[in-house]
């Protein structure tokens, strides 16, 4: 398996690219992080023949890690650019994501295997669909409503405790108040809609699943509502055979080669899946995990990359 290529798709200075190109290199691998990062050259070059990054022929690099995929973000800020300046570098940025996007979706048909598949990351910035998703695959989530109407709101969480999220991710769940509830706080809602579901008490689970295997387990102690807020304590978790199962399945429902399943556990024994997450950290799980996350993937990314070559 020696000098076997793998790519990771991310930023060259992002600590999870990082860590897992060493966790590579020391099984004997040849790793190399591919930047997609807004605001810098476009280093990647395809056509149907071939592909090539900074140059450098892609032919003999098979399996890819799906690290991050950078949006384009708009540039206007009247302070420092004139609009059509702020417009012309938010185009500049659309053409690098779409040329991106469109390498990484014809992986499939070049034979080459990326985990996670670039279709998956919509999931991530897109909450409610994922949510349905699991919903139409029997996997228990939370009741759901996304809106800027405040009337919608107020009788959605009559009868409930209520969280709140963003729709796209990216900011942390925060409990429903009687203040968020004033009117000069709801009035907000019309310039954004929101994602509120009801609140779910119980013990934060975080399972990793790894092509249809749990890998790893954890219960998160936390301080508040989102664990990652504050200080939080993590500590390995003995599944039971159904809760893994139902992991399983939600990955498989999701297209999910690679996920970190947030989940709830009732008291009862019961769970509610919060999410999937197409590109988990797990840097930190490492710390307390009897097998380390990184040491397994970086296995498994090794042993397609084999497999591949032989088929070849």
């Amino acid at each position: 398996m020696t000098n076997l290529s793998v790519g990771i798709i991310g930023a060259e200075n992002e600590r999870h690219s990082l860590y897992l190109s060493q966790e590579l290199e020391r099984q004997g691998a040849s790793p190399f992080i591919m930047d997609n990062m807004p605001g810098k050259s476009y280093p990647l070059s395809f056509s149907e023949e071939k592909s090539e990054y900074e140059g450098a022929s892609l032919a003999n690099t098979d399996v890819y890690f799906l690290r991050a995929l950078f949006l384009p973000t708009p540039a206007f800020d009247a302070t420092e650019l004139k609009e059509e300046d702020g417009y012309a570098q938010y185009a500049a940025e659309r053409e690098r994501y779409a040329a991106w996007l469109s390498w990484l979706m014809t992986a499939p048909y070049h034979g080459r295997l990326l985990v996670n598949p670039v279709d998956t990351l919509m999931i991530h910035f897109a909450k409610p669909y994922h949510l349905e998703r699991l919903r139409a695959a029997s996997i228990p989530v939370p009741k759901t409503l996304v809106t800027g109407n405040p009337e919608k709101l107020l009788t959605f969480s009559q009868d409930r405790e209520v969280v709140y999220k963003p729709v796209a991710g990216g900011a942390l769940c925060r409990l429903l108040t009687e203040e968020d509830k004033q009117p000069e706080r709801l009035e907000a809602l019309a310039t954004a809609p929101v994602q509120f579901q009801e609140c779910i008490r119980g013990q934060d689970l975080r399972v990793f699943v790894l092509d249809g295997k749990v890998i790893a387990s954890f219960a998160i102690e936390g301080e508040g509502i989102d664990y990652r807020e504050g200080t939080h304590s993590l500590k390995h978790y003995e599944l039971t055979p159904q809760i893994e199962a139902l992991c399983v399945k939600a990955c498989q429902a999701l297209g999910l080669i690679f996920s970190g399943v947030d989940l709830k556990l009732r008291p009862d024994g019961s769970v509610v899946c919060i999410e999937c997450n197409p590109s988990p950290m797990f840097e930190g799980f490492d710390q307390v995990a009897p097998v380390t996350i990184v040491s397994q993937l970086a296995t498994y990314l090794i042993d397609q990359a084999h497999r591949i070559q032989k088929s070849k």
